[in-house]
């Protein structure tokens, strides 16, 4: 006689987890049913870790697939439903109880998306929605290398997505240079199921992140562009679960493209998303937020207070993107920023003066200065950096853009003090070590540029014109060890950067020769020109030691 199948198995595949397996098992006992662990060749000792709960350990070789990994690991379940999770997720003993009471509702016609928590660095950073459990069914499977999700297509009989009030923390991007790494990686295996013929717009989507992750803005905008473009063709032929699905990346789509259409000071592009979205009829809250955010760039300043009147930071929507926290700090300093700029100053000050303690009016006259030295009001950077300081110390951040304002204004010595301020309270600040270094470099100090610059690389930055300013000052130095690692990281960026068959670079040239074309055909014509000495230098020609500092990277 079989043995009746148990509820719940809880899925997962690892690789050299050692260090996170433990806490993931310990905070699943309470309500995993059976535990199945696919190993997909780890080195360090994750098995023997994952025996001390189970005896479902399975090996599995790695082919470059997520999916498959993740189909393997259903095909193991013997639950009559499946939760998969990875070892850097946890789940508490409140939203255990919760799955425990969730099994009365397994009836095989339904899968459950739970809310997704990215934590870092011991902060919610943002959240999405995300189907978590399904039914143990042959039909029911994942599709996709990277970004895997439930192919909705192959499902034979009708499943419906039930949202429900549970919560995942996930900790898996505490560190710079890891989601830089793993960017590097999804962005290969995107491309090796473009290769293959995908050309969905979930896979522009997240071929566009990819790009962004890595600081390649032109590729992920075009990629962004194709995504909606499919996107608004597949919506309406796709089933009720994708469609929805889809409908939610549309909205976050348009919202990045317009962001970086604006950024690329292309403003009629912009304005074509933005008349997409308000056709869109927004109702959730951190999408008007995102909307009036839009328009404050715009210089839309009226439109956008209209938006943010409508925003109820208490109100927390589920979505199926990624949605950062929403807070009455945000709402109130974009609406006090807006008023400001329109001179309605009374207004603004009384937005900000009724909130119920000092704290909060500090916040938010910091996320005033910090809204507005993005936008180049100059004037109220000082005025709202100097009023938070009055209720105490400032944040790295809030120093960081006071000293590039500083900056502008010519005033260097007020700028350096300002980003020593910001390095002392975050020596990981990436964006002041920069701006300081850069300075360094304009005013002579040379030395002192080359290890500030050297710290960045050290600490994983791959910007590249970062990589160009360090290669320039380790080659007037001769230090040929450190030009090498600038050799290896900037073909790492070729690689990603050049995956398209339009870039036809010549094997002959170097990486600087490379590297100078790929910068030509981008307009960043600065840049290559940095590029072009270090080119000449690898054909044996002296290097100019009165090359200018590569633009700031933001």
């Amino acid at each position: 006689m079989t043995s009746p199948s148990p509820p719940l198995s809880v899925c997962m595949i690892v690789k050299n987890e050692a260090s996170n397996l433990c806490g993931m098992l310990e905070s699943i006992r309470t309500f995993a049913d059976e535990i199945v662990v696919v190993d997909t060749g780890s080195t360090d000792n994750t098995a023997d870790l994952a025996r001390r709960y189970t005896r479902c350990i399975y090996t599995y070789p790695w082919h470059d697939d997520f999916a498959a990994a993740r189909n393997f690991s259903l095909d193991k379940a013997r639950g009559s439903y499946c939760l998969w999770l990875d070892a850097d997720d946890r789940i508490d003993a409140v939203n255990g109880a919760k799955i425990n009471a969730l099994k009365k509702h397994f009836d095989g016609l339904k899968a459950f998306a739970f809310e997704l928590q990215d934590f870092r660095n011991g902060s919610l950073f943002r959240s999405l929605l995300q189907v978590r459990c399904i039914p143990n069914r042959k039909d029911v499977r994942f599709r996709g290398r990277v970004h895997e999700s439930i192919d909705w297509d192959a499902i034979r009989e009708a499943i419906k997505v039930v949202h429900v009030d549970i919560a995942i923390r996930h900790h898996g991007y505490d560190d710079p240079a890891l989601v830089a790494k793993k960017a590097a990686r999804n962005l290969r295996l995107l491309h090796m199921e473009q290769q293959a013929g995908r050309d969905d717009a979930t896979l522009h989507y997240y071929l566009a992140l990819s790009y962004d992750h890595l600081g390649i803005s032109r590729a992920a905008a075009e990629h962004m562009a194709r995504a909606i473009n499919r996107m608004e063709r597949e919506r309406f032929s796709a089933g009720a679960p994708r469609s929805e699905k889809l409908s939610d990346f549309w909205v976050d789509a348009l919202l990045y493209l317009a962001k970086s259409m604006i950024t690329e000071g292309k403003k009629r592009e912009a304005l074509r998303c933005v008349v997409k979205l308000r056709c869109a009829e927004l109702q959730d809250s951190p999408s008007l937020f995102r909307l009036a955010d839009l328009y404050q760039d715009l210089g839309e300043h009226r439109e956008a207070l209209r938006l943010l009147a409508r925003v109820d930071p208490q109100k927390r929507a589920s979505s199926f993107f990624p949605t950062p926290p929403l807070t009455t700090t945000h709402v109130v300093s974009r609406t006090a920023f807006s008023l400001l700029v329109l001179g309605l100053r009374e207004e603004a000050l009384h937005c900000i003066e009724s909130l119920p303690d000092q704290t909060l009016q500090k916040d938010v006259w910091q996320a005033v200065g910090l809204l507005a030295g993005d936008r180049g009001h100059d004037a109220l950077v000082h005025e709202a950096f100097g009023r938070a300081l009055r209720f105490g110390e400032l944040t790295a951040k809030a120093w960081d853009q006071w000293g590039v304002a500083w900056k502008r204004a010519g005033k260097r010595h007020k700028a350096e003090v300002c980003w020593r301020k910001a390095l002392l309270l975050d020596s990981d600040l990436e964006s002041a070590r920069i701006h300081l270094a850069n300075m360094l470099w304009d005013v002579g100090r040379t030395a002192e540029a080359y290890e500030m610059f050297k710290s960045l690389v050290d600490n994983g930055c791959q910007k590249v014109p970062v990589l160009l300013a360090f290669a320039i000052l380790a080659a007037e130095r001769g230090h040929e060890s450190a030009l090498g690692r600038v050799r290896e990281a900037l073909e790492v960026w070729l690689q990603n950067n050049t995956a398209s068959p339009h870039h036809d670079l010549t094997l002959r040239e170097g990486i600087f020769g490379k590297l100078a074309h790929v910068l030509e055909r981008e307009q960043k014509i600065h840049l290559a020109k940095i590029a072009q000495r270090l080119a000449l230098r690898e054909t044996s020609k002296p290097i100019s030691r009165q090359t200018a500092a590569p633009s700031r990277a933001s």
